[in-house]
């Protein structure tokens, strides 16, 4: 059997749909969108138009083809311009319960792992991160944001196929790197981050927030001397 029989088909992390375009399932209609947004940015790049000029223009462009179907084919009595399913009824409440499972879940993730981060507690998670945001302000001096984003198209529509096509080669060097670098790491970077303290899980403090019985015994001190007159006591 040929190694092509015996390719596995890659599976992503995302919606059915979203996979079978990023993978190429549908050659002529994941080239057509890849080359619809390269269009777009090359007329963003080329022209003077901003990406908000751009929608709205789009949009209005849209909004007058409607408004002309609609009543052309109402005068010629034809059917009117097709409306999506979900703009004549809406998102249902199990849709709209499973997308705001989704989104809490992923919202969650992201401030558990920024919690990490602020702890300091894991040394090697605060070095990993601060490398990546010094790359990524490296990469954006050299990048427009309208690039750099076109730059991560490119990249979702190129990695995933490439690695479904070459995974053994892909597997096979990226192990030999992660061996090779787990133990330059137990040799010479593990000593130092072990000498690295660490902050304290615990939050306790010396200082404690004086309770209602401290603060009545203070009042205590404060004894009446007479009908008018008080004594303070120190």
């Amino acid at each position: 059997m040929s190694q092509a029989g015996q390719r596995q088909r890659l599976s992503l992390p995302v919606d059915n749909q979203l996979e079978d375009l990023l993978m190429w399932r549908d050659p002529v209609r994941t080239g057509g969108i890849f080359g619809v947004v390269t269009l777009v940015y090359l007329l963003l790049e080329w022209s003077n138009y901003s990406l908000l000029s751009l929608i709205a223009n789009g949009l209005l462009v849209l909004v007058c083809i409607a408004f002309l179907w609609s009543n052309g084919a109402s005068f010629l009595n034809k059917p009117g311009p097709p409306i999506p399913a979900v703009l004549q009824h809406g998102i249902s409440d199990n849709q709209s319960k499973m997308y705001a499972e989704e989104l809490t879940s992923g919202v969650n993730q992201l401030l558990g792992f920024a919690r990490r981060l602020v702890q300091g507690n894991d040394v090697v998670l605060s070095v990993e991160a601060s490398a990546i945001l010094y790359a990524t302000a490296k990469i954006g001096n050299y990048f427009s944001t309208l690039g750099l984003a076109y730059t991560v198209v490119v990249l979702l529509f190129s990695l995933p196929k490439i690695y479904e096509l070459k995974k053994h080669e892909i597997d096979s060097a990226t192990n030999k790197v992660v061996n090779q670098s787990k133990q330059a790491y137990s040799q010479y970077g593990a000593p130092y981050v072990q000498k690295i303290p660490r902050a304290s899980t615990s939050t306790t403090s010396n200082y404690s927030k004086p309770n209602a019985y401290d603060s009545s015994a203070d009042s205590a001190s404060i004894a009446p001397n007479g009908p008018n007159e008080y004594k303070k006591t120190y």
